[in-house]
């Protein structure tokens, strides 16, 4: 369990070097929602939660 954490941390903190290297976004890049959203979950029309690669929920 300690070497899974140890490496999504790994994961993690490559992608963020790699985003904060980039220019700021100006349009929408698939590739960049792909590399940061793990799925969406939608209840209905005004429920709809997206789900990022780490974890981190937010409310659409």
């Amino acid at each position: 369990m300690i070497a899974e954490r140890t490496a999504r941390r790994h994961q993690i903190e490559t992608y963020l070097k790699e985003l904060r290297s980039r220019e700021p976004l100006t349009e929408f890049r698939e590739t960049d929602w792909l590399a940061m959203v793990d799925y969406i979950t939608v209840h209905s029309k005004k429920d709809i939660w997206v789900t990022f690669k780490d974890g981190t929920e937010i409310k659409a």
